[in-house]
């Protein structure tokens, strides 16, 4: 009796030990940058999973609501590109602003936990959103790389980049999830053509 003692007195520091550095990473986890384009952003903290349908819409609606607040200012940044002649900065800080915000959206999306009837559409929803990263990438080092001279050539340069079916591909999944709140009676609006 003696030794379990001695045995189970000896794992609290251990423990404890393990305790403090999981708060400490989930401290950091927290602690997000301020690189977004309207200011700080609020950090992303993963949730478990709920247990309907129900709840998890009601929690992915306004994640998503959140990041596609940015959207104004994207197209802001876009206009002001190519308002008065190409603006190779402006067209990098759209760039950079873009892919902000596709990251922004994927971490949103990936920090959510959905029941299980919806997990394939909530791992549609991620993976169109993962390829709307890597879009965004591209499209800031191409347009880091040669700044397009007008609306015409970015276009072009967004269809080069597959830029439309990334996009189609997003709605598609975010559209999937819109028809479940809407099946279910739900009065919530997922954004999806943003």
């Amino acid at each position: 009796m003696t030794s379990t003692v001695k045995t189970s007195t000896a794992l609290w520091p251990g423990l404890l030990a393990g305790l403090v550095l999981a708060g400490l990473l989930l401290t950091l986890a927290a602690c997000g940058g301020d690189d977004d384009v309207g200011g700080a952003s609020e950090p992303i903290v993963a949730s478990p999973s709920p247990a309907t349908e129900e709840a998890y819409l009601e929690v992915l609606a306004p994640a998503l609501q959140a990041v596609n607040a940015e959207l104004e200012g994207l197209n802001q940044l876009r206009a002001a590109a190519f308002d008065d002649g190409p603006d190779p900065a402006a067209t990098g800080a759209y760039g950079a602003a873009y892919e902000t915000f596709a990251s922004e959206r994927l971490a949103a999306i990936e920090a959510l936990r959905p029941n299980e009837s919806l997990a394939d559409k909530h791992q549609a929803l991620v993976d169109a959103a993962g390829d709307g990263v890597l879009f965004a990438e591209d499209l800031r080092a191409e347009l880091n790389e040669s700044p397009p001279a007008n609306e015409a050539e970015f276009l072009a340069l967004f269809g080069n980049l597959d830029g439309a079916t990334i996009t189609s591909r997003y709605h598609d999944a975010c559209t999937a999830l819109q028809s479940s709140a809407t099946s279910g009676g739900l009065d919530i609006d997922l954004q999806c053509l943003l």
